[in-house]
């Protein structure tokens, strides 16, 4: 089993091995790596970030899912939500049916996520990015960071005997 979401630092994968994890997955630490190929504005968005910009995704209405995942709130994000509203009110109104209104939401944040990574669009693209992003304080060598997470895995685990 892998544990994600939220992982940041040594001292979390050390305790998380020792819960019987056979690893884990970290992805928002890595955004500002050098060998990143990030937009210099969504790096620099996650750098000005803490760990409570990253909000969880909203769903107004039960009837039309969205996928759990947590981004920094931007211009997009609220939009979403209109969206969604939207949505619901002509699902109501008999304008759509329920298959229609599902696509339409899903295809909302079709490429989003792609057009603040590559494209720099941080005001209407998807930020998507762990609460570990308050850790993020610099852009670093992919190297270095393991380096950092592995150092402090190893001096939790001998503070622990």
């Amino acid at each position: 089993m892998f544990v994600a979401g939220g992982i940041g630092r040594g001292e979390a994968i050390a305790a998380y091995l020792e819960m019987g994890a056979s690893g884990v997955q970290l992805g928002t630490r890595f955004v500002c790596a050098a060998e990143s190929i990030a937009h210099p504005h969504f790096k620099k968005a996650f750098l000005r970030a803490s760990a409570r910009d990253a909000v969880a995704s909203v769903q107004i209405d039960p009837r039309l899912p969205v996928i759990p995942v947590r981004a920094l709130k931007n211009a997009g994000t609220e939009e979403f939500t209109a969206k969604q509203r939207e949505v619901a009110n002509l699902l109501d109104e008999g304008g759509i049916d329920m298959v229609e209104a599902q696509l339409q939401i899903e295809h909302y944040w079709a490429g989003a996520l792609r057009r603040a990574v590559i494209d720099g669009d941080v005001e209407n693209g998807s930020l998507m990015a762990g609460q570990s992003v308050g850790m993020v304080t610099s852009e670093e060598p992919v190297g270095e960071i393991i380096a950092s997470l592995v150092q402090q895995a190893e001096a939790a685990l001998h503070a622990r005997g």
